[in-house]
């Protein structure tokens, strides 16, 4: 089969997928710069697109993609896809996601939250700027480190991610809570207490890291918002790695803002790149989070890792085996529903 990897964040996975798919595997690649022409021939016979992230964002791959008339999966490096417009993909055309990033994204994840209890950054910063006054030798010191150790995390989406950022929480002593669409049956491993989002207030009410790892979706769009976010401890964190519309932008700000609670560490945004042409770098929201100081904001490069990718092209090179097999496909996430495209 011919596989064509587009964009230049493909490059990790060109070892993997030589060394698990033999030779009857024809690989190609285009990268942006080549232009229009030379990725529309390329489409013309590739039956399996990688699309790398890059090469979405400024390639204008979609536009051309009724041109991959031979094209049988369309393949997302990362597992996030309710970006994708079905309706511009054939109805059969399968596309399929793929895991990997799940140990980055709860690395970052404790990360933030030690940064978080420690106000690392606000610390790092008034000592640079010259002043003692976090220094413990002082009568009265202005801030004073917290711990995690015994603290409860709440996790929001209970996943691949979930159960990692789990692992690692119970291992540096936290109570670890977990909610999904239903409870199950079993109490998950890792978890003190497991529910369905009809019991959210709960872990709302008693966490103190509130970590936010769920699909966005018409169930989880605002979820959080001012009613929720008045559930929470003064005292709590927010962690968004899911997306940006799963919080009310104005009222987390709010909240923020006015120190409803303490803090938040916030990787998903509102605003990036590709929706604003006019400006390469926009502020990632239409209000001013980077004016806050109980705040850690990153570019949605949580799970951005050379392991990650390593661990991604192992996943896809399940997918395309299994697909070339007729097997089930692990990655498989839905067909397209556009119209099938003649040969």
């Amino acid at each position: 089969m011919e596989v064509l990897l587009l964009g230049e964040k493909c490059t990790p996975y060109l070892s993997i997928f030589s060394k698990n798919l033999d030779e009857r595997w024809k690989i190609s690649t285009w990268k942006p710069e080549e232009g229009s022409d030379i990725l529309v021939k390329k489409y013309k016979s590739a039956e399996i697109i990688v699309t790398g992230f890059d090469a979405m964002n400024t390639g204008n791959v979609f536009k051309y993609i009724s041109e991959a008339k031979n094209l049988k999966l369309l393949q997302i490096p990362f597992v996030g896809v309710d970006w994708l417009d079905k309706s511009f993909i054939p109805s059969n055309v399968m596309i399929a996601n793929a895991s990997g990033h799940e140990i980055a994204m709860a690395e970052y994840t404790i990360g933030t939250m030690l940064a978080l209890a420690l106000d690392l950054f606000n610390v790092d910063k008034s000592f640079r700027d010259g002043s003692w006054e976090n220094w413990p030798g002082l009568t009265h010191t202005k801030l004073i480190n917290n711990e995690i150790f015994g603290k409860t995390l709440g996790i929001i989406g209970y996943g691949l991610i979930g159960q990692e950022c789990a692992k690692r929480g119970k291992s540096l002593g936290m109570e670890v809570m977990g909610i999904n669409r239903k409870i199950k049956k079993i109490l998950p491993q890792n978890l003190d207490w497991h529910g369905s989002t009809d019991e959210i207030d709960k872990l709302l009410s008693e966490s103190d890291y509130v970590l936010l790892a769920c699909d966005l979706n018409e169930t989880t769009h605002n979820l959080i918002n001012k009613e929720t976010l008045g559930k929470m401890k003064k005292t709590s964190f927010l962690i968004n790695i899911a997306r940006g519309n799963v919080c009310n932008e104005d009222d987390l700000y709010n909240c923020l803002k006015n120190k409803k609670i303490a803090g938040a560490a916030i990787d998903t945004w509102w605003v990036y790149p590709y929706s604003n042409k006019e400006n390469k770098n926009p502020m990632p929201s239409n209000l001013p989070f980077h004016e806050l100081t109980n705040l850690i904001m990153s570019p949605h490069n949580s799970s951005n890792s050379l392991e990650s990718d390593i661990r991604r092209a192992e996943f896809m090179s399940k997918n395309f085996l299994a697909f070339k097999n007729n097997d089930e496909v692990p990655g498989f996430v839905f067909y397209g529903t556009g119209d099938k495209v003649e040969v």
